[in-house]
């Protein structure tokens, strides 16, 4: 079942620098979470909630628990459960207010 997250305001520049490398390719995006959906599968989609609307979404590869990555644009570690991404889409779904972890998908 697809989910749906916030990117936090403070984290916008990064967002865009991640994504301009993901674009050039060879590279892998990951989210962190503190805990796995539980009905998150490979497969599904995971949707951005920026700038008081959904942005974008990303196919889910693969589901990591428990683990530590680095992220190579921001040179910064994260750990807990990590979801990796690829299949970039641009979405636009407006008037959506952000919030802390994730929801399921709700449309």
């Amino acid at each position: 079942m697809d989910i749906v997250v916030t990117i936090p305001k403070n984290e916008y520049e990064n967002d865009d620098r991640e994504t301009a490398v993901f674009d050039q390719g060879g590279y892998e995006q990951f989210w962190q979470l503190s805990r796995r959906p539980k009905n998150l599968n490979i497969g599904d989609r995971v949707y951005f909630v920026k700038n008081r609307r959904i942005e974008s979404s990303m196919g889910v590869k693969r589901i990591e628990e428990k683990t530590t990555a680095s992220c190579d644009v921001t040179n910064r570690n994260w750990s807990g459960c990590l979801i990796f991404m690829d299949d970039l889409r641009q979405e636009y779904i407006p008037n959506i207010k952000g919030f802390q972890g994730f929801h399921y998908r709700w449309w």
